[in-house]
């Protein structure tokens, strides 16, 4: 019994843990973050087109949705006749044809069965709708962050390979006019030439990842980083 109910709560829990508030996976516009990150999936899940078409798809779902009630009016039709010689006759000799008038409304059949599927249908549209969006939450969330932790790691490595090069500039300076001075050997010149060369093209590796990463953020968030407040 104590395993059956310890079983009974830890699928309790377990299924309350799995639930997604999808509020948390993208913050709402009025909700501030001091997390910069946070800011950042913000501002992508605003200016993204991909976020706006899948907007404008939920709204073409809810309106389908609305629409069906519409459509069993359009369906619904009224007809009458009325006798009018009757009517307009005064003669009390002209015999009475009855009835003198009639309505009725004509309701298809298959109205029932029809605009039933038709209202379960767009309903199931609405929630794909719905769902489509809390995927494209989860991705967003992701893409922004990678971007984000992409383009922190390309700024540190930029700022060591910067620090690098300028101790190896400064080093390959003081052997320069060591060699100039006769006190040291051509080799040394040489090898430190070659050391300052090599540290520059990884400077300018760095700086070339740094930026694309950069603009690899900006593209998701539709702002220069610099314009982000």
């Amino acid at each position: 019994m104590k395993l059956i109910a310890f079983l009974i709560l830890f699928g309790s829990i377990s299924s309350q843990a799995q639930s997604v508030d999808y509020n948390k996976i993208i913050l709402p516009d009025r909700v501030r973050s001091p997390d910069f990150g946070e800011k950042l999936v913000q501002l992508a899940w605003k200016n993204h087109p991909t976020n706006e078409i899948l907007r404008r798809k939920l709204a073409i779902a809810q309106l389908d949705v609305g629409r069906v009630s519409a459509d069993w009016l359009n369906m619904i039709s009224i007809q009458g006749n009325i006798n009018e010689f009757n009517i307009k006759s005064a003669d009390p000799n002209v015999p009475v044809f009855l009835p003198r008038y009639n309505f009725g409304i004509v309701v298809p059949l298959g109205i029932f069965v029809t605009n039933t599927n038709k209202a379960k249908h767009n309903q199931q549209l609405l929630s794909v709708a719905h769902e489509e969006i809390n995927v494209q939450k989860l991705e967003m969330r992701s893409m922004v962050l990678k971007a984000y932790n992409e383009y922190l790691l390309r700024e540190k490595i930029f700022k060591i390979q910067s620090q690098q090069f300028s101790d190896k500039e400064s080093g390959y300076k003081l052997i320069e006019k060591r060699f100039q001075n006769g006190e040291t050997s051509f080799d040394v010149y040489t090898a430190a030439q070659a050391d300052l060369n090599r540290v520059s093209i990884q400077l300018l590796e760095s700086d070339l990842d740094f930026k694309n990463a950069k603009l690899d953020l900006e593209q998701l968030i539709g702002l220069r980083l610099e314009d982000v407040m």
